[in-house]
């Protein structure tokens, strides 16, 4: 005699099973911390042996400017806890940017805030975004992380507080809110 599989009995086993395993919550949002700090980038742009922001590319014929279309850069600006160079280093700010409007004034950031101090020693945030450079305070996305940062989400803001533009220096308050694990 053959046994007839009871179809209503197998849906039931198989739907409890789905709802145990799909039932487990997820990490909790909970357990990610919020770290906010306030740091300052150190910006030379002089063109000199000192600067740490160079136009390396922009197109044949015109002038490589921070307000030209096209024009490339590389940046490596020491970060500090304050405003002061004789402020305690926390890292580096190292990256890219372009400037990606043709009147000039949005640029296309793509850099690294890489710490060097104790408290994050190898750890990065990425930070990208497009902005108007010329307003007083710019906000940028923080796209990821690593170290201490892994998975960051958040935001940062620049805002220029000192320029000096006998010598192209130029201090930026960067207040960074990222969410992290």
């Amino acid at each position: 005699m053959e046994t007839k599989t009871n179809f209503s009995l197998v849906f039931l086993v198989v739907s409890g099973i789905f709802m145990v395993i799909f039932s487990v919550p997820a990490k909790a949002d909970d357990e990610r911390k919020e770290t906010n700090m306030t740091v300052y980038f150190h910006d030379y742009s002089s063109g000199g042996p000192n600067s740490t922001d160079l136009p390396v590319l922009g197109f044949p014929g015109k002038l490589w400017t921070f307000t030209q279309f096209g024009t490339l850069y590389v940046v490596d600006d020491l970060v500090t806890e304050g405003p002061e160079l004789t402020s305690e280093t926390v890292g580096r700010g190292q990256g890219t940017y372009v400037i990606a409007s043709l009147d000039g004034l949005n640029a296309y950031v793509s850099f690294s805030l890489v710490f060097t101090n104790v408290a994050y020693n190898g750890s990065t945030i990425q930070i990208l975004g497009n902005s108007d450079q010329f307003k007083a305070v710019r906000e940028y996305s923080v796209a990821s992380g690593t170290g201490e940062f892994r998975y960051a989400t958040g935001y940062v803001t620049f805002e220029t507080i000192f320029l000096d533009q006998s010598t192209s220096y130029s201090i930026l308050r960067v207040n960074v809110s990222a969410r992290h694990y």
